[in-house]
């Protein structure tokens, strides 16, 4: 977390079970949204009709959504989803659970390996300078900036643009256009803080 202690903080973090979901839905292309189509991770699967991919969109879409909504309204982000790992006993939809339980061996062992997607998610968690972009903000300005919290759940794959869930948290995509842009964070500190 980077923070400054009288008025501002930024956790920026890649939590196991929003990329788990991230990941079941770009196996099984649960996915609506503009997605990133140059990732080749995972490997697409089909399911056997399209009655149950349609159901299983339905049940995924709901279950995200529920899930980050969750995140959102806990005022520390860091909380399970409660699936219930590694049974998921605790997903309710029967297709969904069925689906979670057979791709979670696969995401665990690329998500831990070496090179995976722990590590990283850990290297662009360091990647914003936002100590060095508060400070040029607030030169421009000629102002402190105002008080914020804001959480930054960091997603390997998936949707294309970043998903304000609150004011106070976000999901971003590991993507140079948010992490790595000044202009990006100096016109979200413009239009909030």
């Amino acid at each position: 977390m980077i923070q400054n202690y009288n008025s501002w903080s930024v956790c920026i973090s890649s939590d196991i079970e929003l990329n788990f979901l991230i990941y079941v839905a770009s196996t099984y292309d649960l996915l609506k949204e503009d997605i990133n189509e140059n990732n080749l991770w995972p490997s697409r699967q089909r399911v056997e009709s399209d009655e149950l991919h349609q159901k299983l969109e339905i049940q995924w879409k709901w279950f995200w959504d529920r899930s980050i909504q969750q995140k959102a309204h806990k005022n520390n982000h860091h909380v399970s989803f409660v699936l219930g790992l590694p049974d998921f006993e605790l997903v309710e939809q029967h297709e969904l659970r069925e689906v979670l339980v057979h791709l979670w061996p696969s995401f665990r062992q690329w998500w831990y390996m070496p090179a995976g997607g722990q590590a990283a998610m850990n290297y662009w968690e360091g990647i914003p300078d936002l100590i060095r972009y508060v400070q040029e903000f607030e030169d421009e300005v000629g102002r402190k900036i105002k008080p914020f919290h804001l959480n930054v759940d960091l997603i390997y794959n998936g949707p294309n643009e970043l998903i304000e869930v609150t004011e106070e948290y976000i999901i971003m995509p590991i993507k140079v256009e948010y992490l790595m842009k000044r202009d990006w964070w100096m016109s979200r500190f413009t239009e909030r803080y």
